[in-house]
């Protein structure tokens, strides 16, 4: 009777190894976290057999203990151009969720390293310099398929800075499917582009009397050449943002990529080279309205005319 009245004894909970399956009955319990338990001779690593205590990094991912070495090697980020990973020390480029060596980066069709500034195309065949991926996109046009589902236009990017390569990829990821959404992407030949370009260089804010020329000169639609208008003023800016942000730093202040020691550079509009000469000055004697001259201009196609020259003058 007198036993009734001392407190119950706490049973003892049975840990079980998760490597083998037996009970433990060691004195000292290695768990993993949240709450798998192993023998101390149970935990080791799947690859190499390497013994796994609590003075190293243990991974698990399906089941399987791994070493920080042999998970990063199987589960690592790698180079989608060489497939080889990153020390911590690397500094890489990515192109939305690609990331390449620095050597790596290059267009696939004329083996060009892109640098900062620079504008490329990710496609489903690699990296294409701007150049190359007007060429592919002027082929598949030409060739009656007009931009398939296999291989829709790719916007051009801008490459970014190197940044450090320090492995965010040893945390878990969510891989999300990406949204379905149809874009109607609208490509310009070459007549149109230089067009736009010859009115934005005359004046990068035309009104509503400049675009309703530009319409009947182009062919496109009102929507295409004011956005058109907006993102060439935007890019331009974010190009001039980055002159200065360049210029600010000090002259001696170079990067070494591969021993390649070299000015960081931010690729510039194509201009007109006037050879030298030296342009004197004229006086005014009338005033002609632009939309008038882009009117002249898009009756004749020979870029030799007298309303071009006036034009980009």
């Amino acid at each position: 009777m007198g036993d009734m009245g001392d407190p119950p004894k706490k049973k003892r909970l049975i840990s079980l190894c998760v490597g083998c399956g037996n009970q433990i009955h060691d004195q000292y319990i290695l768990r993993v976290s949240p709450d798998l338990e192993w023998h101390a001779a149970c935990l080791k690593c799947a690859e190499c057999n390497q013994y796994l205590d609590e003075t190293c990094t243990c991974f698990v991912r399906d089941g399987k203990t791994y070493c920080k070495r042999d998970y990063i090697r199987l589960y690592g980020i790698k180079c989608a151009k060489c497939s080889i990973g990153f020390s911590k020390n690397d500094f890489v480029m990515r192109a939305r969720a690609k990331v390449y060596h620095i050597e790596c980066f290059r267009c696939v069709a004329c083996s060009r390293q892109l640098i900062p500034g620079d504008e490329f195309a990710l496609r489903e065949d690699g990296l294409f310099c701007r150049a190359d991926h007007d060429v592919v996109e002027r082929a598949s046009l030409s060739a009656g398929d007009p931009l398939s589902p296999l291989h829709p236009a790719r916007p051009l990017q801008m490459a970014a800075e190197p940044i450090s390569a320090r492995q965010p990829a040893l945390r878990p990821h969510v891989h999300k499917q990406p949204e379905k959404t149809t874009r109607v992407r609208t490509v310009l030949n070459e007549k149109q582009l230089h067009t736009l370009r010859t009115c934005y260089a005359a004046n990068p804010r035309p009104d509503a009397l400049m675009k309703e020329q530009l319409v009947e000169m182009t062919g496109l639609s009102p929507r295409v050449i004011r956005v058109w208008f907006q993102n060439k003023r935007c890019k331009d800016k974010k190009r001039s943002i980055m002159m200065k942000q360049l210029q600010q730093q000090q002259p001696n202040d170079k990067t070494n990529i591969q021993g390649m020691t070299g000015t960081p550079m931010v690729a510039a509009s194509p201009e007109r080279h006037d050879g030298g000469l030296q342009a004197n000055p004229v006086e005014v004697q009338s005033y002609q309205p632009p939309w008038k001259v882009l009117s002249d201009f898009a009756l004749q196609s020979d870029i030799d005319q007298p309303a071009f020259q006036q034009l980009v003058s």
